[in-house]
């Protein structure tokens, strides 16, 4: 079912702080910045190969990953999967695999949320271009 894993998420409080490091370290400039309005969140996202490196930062304290910064700091947020077809994904899935369906705010594709017990407690995701 999954092809490769499609980005790895990381919540931090400061996308300025991630994007000067991963310059000076590593020589990567972002391949894209965008604001999730909805979530009151701005993301940042750096193409390793295949993959991308997505890094998250909260707009205000409303904003989802607020929570997760308090409770569990920066670090791993989440990781998602490239699928060919999150419809022929879910067949194999258990019925209350998927949380929540949406089109990205960050690039051109879908996004299913699995519940994380199907995942040892991680959020992770499935992505379909």
């Amino acid at each position: 079912m999954f092809k490769q894993v499609h980005h790895l998420g990381f919540a931090v409080h400061d996308l300025e702080k991630v994007i000067k490091l991963m310059k000076d370290a590593y020589n990567i400039e972002p391949d894209r910045r965008i604001t999730i309005s909805d979530r009151q969140m701005d993301a940042v996202m750096f193409k390793a190969g295949e993959t991308f490196l997505e890094y998250l930062a909260p707009l205000s304290e409303e904003s989802p990953l607020c929570k997760h910064l308090k409770t569990k700091g920066e670090g791993f947020h989440h990781i998602a999967y490239l699928v060919d077809d999150i419809e022929e994904a879910k067949k194999t899935l258990p019925p209350d695999a998927i949380t929540k369906e949406r089109t990205s705010n960050v690039g051109d594709w879908k996004i299913a949320d699995l519940d994380p017990k199907y995942a040892l407690g991680l959020t992770s995701q499935l992505i379909q271009k």
